[in-house]
């Protein structure tokens, strides 16, 4: 399987060499032309791994057969869980769902929709005891099949201005966000060993960017991101493969401009007064409406289905990538890997110039 790689890739590298090498004999003014040997190699060698995604996904999309496979996801009870469970059962995965509460509308709904194969348990991600319990659901359901996929989905967002948050926004976030899949990753380990399956987490674009207003989310979301990178050196020895998957501006539950006025309320309930006066009451109001507002963009789209295809592309192919960054535009995905790329002092003026454009208000005391 990985000589396969290998020998693919050092094919797509020789074919991008061999390419520009003849653009540049038949177009004598190409950059080539002007470029030392050093140069002309790091030049072959960027454009050969700026395709290689786009020739691996026609050349290495060879599936799984999903029959006797089964795949575990937590937060099924909303969102992207709740529609990938329902999407992996019509590709023949044995499916363990699993729900806050498995009585929950979302549990009643993946048990009227889906097949037989697909499984409803409660499992709470920050609990050591429900985890437990969800690991001898599993064993005692699996039946001939092997655990193949672990995909950590669950996820949480409390917490915004980070003077204004509460510590228990940040606790609550990091308790589910980062310490979940760790939980979760660790008891069921012994079964993926056993299948050489793969440990799929759900982090999110701001695990690589840091965005105003929303330290807590992101501190968790990088621990994830951080977490998929440690464990994919580790795992690898047992032949279990990590991947992060990390969507940008989906509207989910989570995302819903309703659900964050509530939560902003909530945040910001029990501010001490001298902290009040220093932003002044016009302050709580704009920032509410202008996170409404920043929620509701159109660049916000609904089609998870972006999301959903990368994760069960991570879940079936043979050969998946190590990251997908599922977004409904190109331009936003050109925007994320270009802010990725440049130095830091140039990222934050970005994301200043982007907190701006926003138009998020300034605390009445601030300078």
């Amino acid at each position: 399987m990985i000589g396969r790689y290998i020998i693919f890739a050092s094919v797509h590298l020789f074919v991008t060499f061999s390419t520009l090498k003849i653009l540049s004999i038949i177009l004598p003014c190409s950059v080539t032309c002007y470029c030392s040997c050093a140069a002309n190699f790091l030049l072959c060698l960027f454009v050969a791994i700026l395709t290689f995604g786009f020739t691996k996904k026609r050349g290495l999309n060879d599936k799984i057969q999903p029959s006797y496979k089964a795949v575990l996801i937590t937060g099924c009870d909303t969102g992207f869980g709740n529609a990938l469970a329902k999407q992996l059962d019509t590709k023949g995965f044995h499916v363990f769902a699993s729900c806050l509460s498995k009585n929950s509308p979302g549990a009643d709904d993946l048990r009227k929709s889906c097949s037989d194969r697909l499984k409803v348990l409660e499992m709470d991600v920050t609990k050591d005891e429900s985890v437990k319990d969800a690991v001898q659901f599993v064993k005692y359901n699996l039946g001939t099949c092997v655990l193949w996929a672990v995909v950590n989905n669950a996820g949480i967002q409390k917490g915004f201005t980070t003077e204004l948050s509460r510590m228990q926004d940040f606790k609550d976030t990091m308790e589910v966000n980062a310490f979940g899949p760790v939980r979760v990753t660790k008891a069921f380990l012994p079964l993926l060993k056993q299948s050489k399956g793969r440990v799929i987490n759900v982090a999110s674009v701001a695990g690589r960017l840091p965005m105003a207003h929303s330290a807590s989310y992101a501190m968790s979301k990088h621990a994830c991101v951080g977490f998929s990178k440690s464990i994919r050196l580790e795992l690898d020895v047992w032949g279990i493969q990590v991947i992060s998957i990390e969507p940008a501006f989906f509207k989910t539950p989570l995302a819903d401009p309703e659900n964050i006025s509530k939560r902003i309320d909530e945040s910001f309930e029990h501010i001490d007064e001298d902290i009040r006066n220093d932003y002044g009451d016009a302050y709580f109001k704009k920032f509410k409406e202008k996170c409404h507002h920043l929620f509701g963009l159109s660049f916000y789209t609904s089609n998870i289905h972006f999301v959903i295809d990368d994760i069960e592309t991570a879940v079936s192919v043979q050969y998946p990538d190590t990251v997908y960054t599922p977004c409904g535009s190109i331009f936003i995905l050109i925007f994320i890997k270009c802010a990725q790329l440049v130095p830091d002092h140039l990222q934050i003026l970005f994301l200043k110039f982007f907190s701006n454009f926003v138009g998020f208000p300034k605390p009445i005391k601030a300078n």
